[in-house]
């Protein structure tokens, strides 16, 4: 270490014994000249499975440097710790800006690298296109064919050439339902909520002579409720005022195990001028209903399942895995690569996106104080239950339900999750 005169990042040390033998080091840390390095074996260890003094003293050690460097309150330059974001939401690093993070949980050179390329080349076509600073409404979907053009993804190509064929029809609509932005609102209905009060006159065209109970009992009836959106104010975006609903959708899934809307209620209460909008409606009426939906689906996947649940939590669990788990446990080695890059990106996200400033809060519809609210609702609203995959397919009824995709990855990807803890559980 004695020749070493700058900091440089170590991925791993491999050494080969005379027996033949290859013994990996993990290391994933940045290190200088005056830095004293001590590395386990990449195997994962339970504290009870070391017999060895200095490495169970070694290992106390690296649990203790972590805690002193994760603070739990106050922070100095090279200490994180908490800080309250907005009451009722779960609490964040009290770290303003990502060079005051410890470099281990820093983006590594390639990775800024990547990622400043990636956001320069798209600004870059943006401004091509004379898209970068317009303020223009959208006239056709086709003048989004230019937010693509400088990908060069030929799948994501295809699929923004599908969305423009099909994006207003109901078969589409459906579907994105299981498999779409978010696929966890939807949910088997067999009682209707007292507030959506669709009766069987109005959908039996949609149901083909059959009635609601009758489909209800079937299985084959589903609701999708948007009532965390109910009362929130609409964002203005370049002084144009916004507005937001907190739609109620019924759907029916076909002989065919075809995901179809057959009714739209747009706000909560059941009043006069709050009228359910039906697929036997004028075209322009249904069609416009239907993005008032993806608009409040819009707001709660990106406020509730996207910033709350894959970001905020993330950075809790982080901070907890970083305090309590030294690197040989099991749980820290499956953990780390993916929470590696978490407290950085989400200091950048609160200082880019979420801020006063920040692009969601001017230009979003559900930007500004109303961002908040809906956070302060989805964390409150927040069960244990609805982050386990299989306990929240089941609660939503959809164990059956044909074409869902993300249940059929994600319970693959669970299961190996689970496998992995089990075997460890039993040693």
């Amino acid at each position: 270490m004695g020749h070493l005169h700058n900091h440089w990042f170590c991925d791993k040390i491999s050494i080969n014994t005379p027996e033949g033998d290859e013994i990996l080091f993990p290391c994933y840390c940045w290190l200088d000249s005056k830095e004293r390095l001590i590395l386990r074996p990449a195997k994962a260890s339970l504290v009870f499975h070391g017999t060895n003094p200095i490495a169970q003293r070694q290992r106390m050690r690296q649990l203790k440097k972590q805690q002193k460097l994760f603070r739990l309150v106050g922070s100095t330059l090279i200490q994180v710790g908490w800080r309250v974001y907005a009451e009722g939401t779960p609490q964040v690093i009290d770290c303003d800006t990502t060079h005051a993070l410890p470099a281990e949980v820093r983006f590594s050179f390639t990775k800024e690298i990547e990622f400043y390329f990636t956001a320069a080349k798209q600004l870059a076509v943006l401004k091509l296109t004379g898209l970068a600073d317009s303020k223009k409404s959208w006239e056709s979907i086709s003048q989004m064919e230019a937010l693509f053009c400088g990908n060069g993804n030929k799948t994501i190509a295809c699929f923004a050439e599908y969305i423009q064929g099909h994006w207003d029809k109901d078969e589409f609509f459906g579907y994105q339902f299981l498999n779409g932005l978010n696929p966890m609102m939807i949910q088997r209905c067999s009682t209707l909520p007292e507030n959506f009060p669709v009766t069987d006159d109005m959908v039996k065209d949609s149901l083909r002579g059959s009635s609601l109970e009758q489909e209800m009992k079937k299985g084959n009836i589903f609701l999708s409720d948007y009532k965390m959106m109910d009362g929130l104010e609409g964002n203005k975006v370049s002084g144009r005022q916004q507005y937001l609903t907190a739609p109620l959708v019924l759907l029916y899934c076909n002989p065919q195990g075809m995901m179809l809307p057959i009714a739209i209620q747009l706000r909560q209460k059941p009043i006069k001028d709050n009228p359910i909008f039906l697929p036997t409606d004028s075209k322009a009426d249904w069609k416009l209903a239907k993005i008032f939906v993806r608009n409040a689906e819009f707001g709660v996947h990106e406020v509730d399942f996207h910033l709350l649940r894959t970001h905020l939590l993330a950075e809790v669990f982080t901070m907890a895995t970083l305090r309590n788990l030294p690197s040989l446990h099991p749980l820290h080695k499956l953990l780390f690569p993916h929470m590696r890059y978490t407290l950085q990106i989400n200091i950048m996200a609160r200082n880019g996106l979420i801020s006063k400033d920040g692009a969601i809060s001017k230009y979003a519809g559900v930007g500004g104080k109303s961002l908040v609210k809906l956070l302060k609702r989805a964390t409150a609203s927040l069960t244990y239950s609805a982050l386990c995959l299989p306990d929240n397919i089941s609660e939503r009824g959809l164990e059956n339900v044909p074409h869902y995709y993300y249940r059929d990855d994600g319970m693959r990807l669970w299961n190996i999750i689970n496998k992995y803890d089990y075997q460890w559980s039993l040693v």
